[in-house]
């Protein structure tokens, strides 16, 4: 037992169930993860502080109810990772694009 400490969760992000299937392309969804627990404050990140791709994805299910747990802003990761992503942009072009920070 981690003594109730935030600790991370495994979570998969499935773009099709936030309705982004229709212009991304590859991946069907990635392994976005998160963190659970009471977060002492000097382990705590800062709200708002970063703004990235992960946060938003995070923020649409979210939205629509189908976050695991109690998916909230605590600690933060020690290591992001660079994921490759094919999409359509706004004129149908077909983008290949390094996100950061996934």
């Amino acid at each position: 037992t981690n003594g109730g400490l935030c600790c991370r969760q495994q979570f998969y992000i499935d773009f099709r169930l936030i309705g982004w299937n229709d212009w991304i392309i590859a991946p069907a969804g990635y392994y976005g993860n998160y963190c659970e627990g009471s977060c002492p404050a000097y382990m705590a990140g800062v709200p708002g502080s970063a703004s990235s791709f992960h946060t938003a994805v995070v923020n649409q299910y979210r939205m629509r109810g189908i976050s695991p747990g109690s998916v909230n802003s605590c600690c933060i990761p020690t290591k992001l990772s660079t994921m490759s992503m094919l999409y359509f942009d706004d004129e149908y072009n077909i983008v290949k694009r390094d996100v950061p920070n996934m």
